[in-house]
């Protein structure tokens, strides 16, 4: 009697657990200590969905890529990779190996959630869709996704009298006027006027050309044929800008060397947030100014040549390689099922914001917040019951929970990013190139991306003489060094 009354506990304990318990191992950045084995979110997911899951993560890259390497010679390492973070490259090759299956033919028989969004966005399902018809992997859908936004202090503005700038000579004057006014009002001339480092943050000045130039410096002609973005006539004039900019100061030399001025602010005491940013490019504010004073920033939209708005979508709204299923899973089913869960709202909360009462309540307002005291601060949740921080989760982003947070700043800065994201367009399409075309494209804008860098640079600091015949010869050397031949990879494809 005690016999079977020990396989009857196993059993209940069995069926408690879900008969098929998953093991999932992927990739966690997070830089807040977050422990997989210990966190609330995959007990959570198991009352959700009935499927218990044995989950620990690699912590380091690294050692993610060990454990994928294992995948790839057949050896079993889990039945899933949450948080997967496989480029296409490694998409292809696990799949090519029989490391991870096909995910096609079951997303529809399993995945309700996903499948209806898939039915309302069919170009969503494409971006998620190999070249020859497999997909790999489970995405991230963001609708809401954060764009990178040139950010100028309005309140500054404000504050000597100034309107928001709407063309190129108002903006220059304007960051003047911040150098000069001591608008912090601190009685010191330290106030930086376009606080940019490095060329990659210049090139968000493009769109004020008229110009959407992506991570390969292709952009489109007004003919929206596909160009290289140093071709057109604009961005000579871009360049101008720059170098008129060193010149007055308002871009600091040490821009193309150093540090953003903000970030010198780590190493004074932590009650000095003495604000010296005239302008900055971020995704958000308070990555380089103290969070106080992100509400006086505005994304700063200004119409091109033409008239128009536009600007760039950096990530697009489906971002793939966040959960796979490995050839050793003998439940695939079950493993999409649960990753299903994350695809709806219940779900979704679960992994940004936790359980309502517990980690997160609504005010009369029906705003949201964390639930924090002196023993559980927001990074104790972050760590013990979310899961969208660190490395990228697969399921759909929850916009509208996430605008209604009670936080002035973030509600400042997503209002802001709505605004931005309705004038922003991508230059070509994601995965658009066969595997080998976009081997080759890479391995081109990786030359040519320097160049174009290395010339601003040179440009702008008075290095070399910018003038039209220096220009040309520049664009020259680029030709030279294959941009015409990484513009004929992508054109007539998007």
């Amino acid at each position: 009697m005690k016999r079977i009354a020990a396989v009857l506990a196993l059993l209940l304990c069995l069926t408690a657990q879900g008969a098929f318990a998953l093991e999932m191992t992927g990739l966690e950045t997070e830089s807040v200590t977050r422990e997989w084995e210990s966190s609330a979110f995959f007990t959570r997911m198991e009352a959700l969905t009935g499927v218990h899951v044995d989950a620990k993560a690699a912590y380091e890259k690294a050692d993610y890529q060990k454990l994928l390497d294992r995948l790839l010679r057949g050896e079993t390492v889990a039945d899933a990779l949450f948080k997967a973070e496989l480029t296409r490259e490694q998409e292809t090759a696990l799949l090519d190996a029989g490391a991870i299956i096909d995910l096609a033919p079951l997303i529809d028989e399993y995945m309700p959630n996903l499948s209806a969004l898939l039915a309302e966005h069919p170009e969503w399902r494409e971006v998620m869709t190999l070249e020859d018809g497999r997909i790999a992997s489970l995405p991230l859908l963001n609708e809401g996704e954060r764009q990178v936004c040139v950010w100028i202090n309005r309140a500054w503005l404000e504050k000597l009298g100034l309107s928001m700038p709407r063309t190129l000579d108002e903006l220059t004057e304007a960051l003047l006027a911040v150098m000069e006014g001591d608008p912090n009002g601190n009685g010191k001339r330290d106030e930086v006027g376009a606080d940019l480092i490095g060329v990659y943050e210049m090139r968000w000045l493009l769109p004020y050309f008229g110009i959407v130039a992506d991570d390969y410096n292709l952009a489109r002609d007004e003919n929206g044929e596909i160009v290289f973005a140093p071709e057109l006539e604009g961005y000579y004039d871009f360049i101008s800008l720059l170098v008129g900019w060193t010149q007055e100061g308002i871009l600091p030399t040490e821009a193309f060397t150093g540090a953003h001025s903000t970030l010198t602010l780590s190493s004074t005491s932590d009650e000095d947030e003495t604000v010296v940013s005239g302008l900055v490019v971020s995704i958000a504010p308070y990555t380089h100014v103290p969070v106080s004073a992100a509400t006086d920033y505005d994304a700063l939209l200004m119409p091109g040549p033409d008239g128009k708005i536009v600007w760039r979508d950096l990530l697009g709204e489906v971002w793939t390689g966040c959960f796979a299923v490995t050839s050793s899973c003998e439940n695939p089913g079950e493993a999409l099922a649960w990753a299903d869960a994350l695809y709806g709202r219940e779900g979704a909360l679960l992994g940004y914001a936790g359980q309502e009462g517990e980690d997160y309540a609504f005010d009369a307002d029906g705003r949201w917040t964390f639930i924090t005291d002196g023993a559980r601060s927001i990074n104790d949740i972050r760590s013990q019951a979310l899961m969208y921080t660190g490395s990228t989760m697969p399921g759909l982003a929850p916009t509208e929970f996430l605008a209604q947070v009670d936080s002035e700043a973030d509600v400042h800065v997503l209002m802001q990013n709505a605004q931005v994201k309705a004038a922003a367009r991508r230059v070509t399409q994601p995965y658009c190139l066969s595997s080998e075309e976009q081997t080759h494209a890479d391995a081109l804008a990786l030359t040519l991306g320097r160049m174009v860098d290395e010339g601003i640079a040179r440009f702008a600091t008075g290095e070399q003489e910018l003038t039209p015949e220096s220009y040309a010869a520049w664009l020259e050397a680029l030709r030279e060094a294959g941009s015409g031949e990484l513009v004929a990879l992508f054109a007539g494809k998007n």
